[in-house]
């Protein structure tokens, strides 16, 4: 409990205080406590702070009338009888301590809602990386092998392809070992990622590129016919720049999907058309026209 001796203090007490109740004389020293309960509700922090007006009069209808718009919610005449006062405050203090647990209980609410959100946030980016990580390669950013093999599948199941030519091409990087053994793998790495980048800039809308294992990749063409997907990968050999001054090559093999081929059986005939770009010397292309 806190008392003031005049409104000045009052106010200034309600500025620092949570208070249940405001017992208010209606004469006070420089203000009338009318005045007072107006400036009460032109502050946040004590506009919803219950007014109960201590008068030395009764029957006024107009001096009750001022009181409760000014935002009385009773008015008590002195002297004030013990257990009367104690009876009004304990109801509002009871009311007071309700309120704040609500409060409590919402503010409580809010903050699991918070947090949920933040979970479920993180949840979310979770399950994405997740995903990301079961379809890409973690050194290159393009599609691993599951992935890459999954998207050839898909594209050899496609009711357009009788209409349509999809070729493959398996890519080896000459001598990579080379690269690892004389300038170590971390240069190896950054090598790999070059080669991908490289590569990936001379693939159109829905060709895509995955690694097969360590300097093996898949090019997946829909819509390319095996001439076009040689010419393609000749100008990407030809294109292709040393990285941080290390020069490299790579070899390739392509082959384009018949009629209810599956997936296995091109893979294979590119794998053998890859041999025989390696038989030829490497740093070629080489495809099922020639010989295979």
């Amino acid at each position: 409990m806190v008392s003031a001796e005049s409104a000045a203090v009052a106010l200034e007490q309600l500025a620092q205080h949570d208070f249940a109740l405001a017992l208010v004389d209606v004469n006070m020293p420089d203000v009338n406590g009318f005045q007072l309960a107006e400036s009460m509700r032109e502050t946040a922090i004590s506009r919803e702070v219950p007014i109960i007006f201590l008068t030395g009069a009764s029957g006024d209808a107009a001096r009750t009338f001022r009181g409760y718009e000014a935002g009385a919610v009773d008015f008590l005449v002195k002297p004030v009888h013990p257990q009367v006062l104690e009876s009004k405050v304990g109801a509002f203090v009871a009311l007071y301590l309700q309120r704040k647990s609500l409060r409590d209980q919402k503010d409580d609410c809010e903050r699991l809602l918070r947090a949920n959100q933040r979970m479920a946030s993180e949840l979310e980016r979770a399950h994405e990386l997740a995903v990301q990580a079961a379809f890409t390669d973690e050194l290159t950013g393009i599609p691993n092998r599951r992935h890459i093999l999954k998207l050839a599948q898909s594209a050899l199941n496609d009711p357009r392809r009788h209409s349509q030519p999809v070729s493959l091409a398996l890519l080896d990087l000459d001598h990579f070992k080379r690269v690892n053994d004389t300038h170590g793998h971390a240069v190896g790495d950054a090598v790999l990622r070059h080669f991908c980048d490289h590569t990936q800039a001379h693939l159109r809308t829905g060709q895509a590129m995955g690694r097969m294992g360590g300097e093996e990749f898949l090019l997946l063409l829909p819509g390319t016919e095996l001439a076009e997907a040689c010419t393609a990968l000749e100008r990407v050999r030809h294109t292709l720049e040393p990285h941080a001054s290390i020069a490299y090559t790579f070899s390739a093999g392509v082959a384009q999907a018949r009629p209810d081929e599956t997936l296995d059986a091109v893979l294979e005939r590119a794998d053998r058309a890859l041999y025989v770009s390696k038989e030829r010397g490497r740093d070629c292309t080489s495809s099922e026209l020639m010989g295979l």
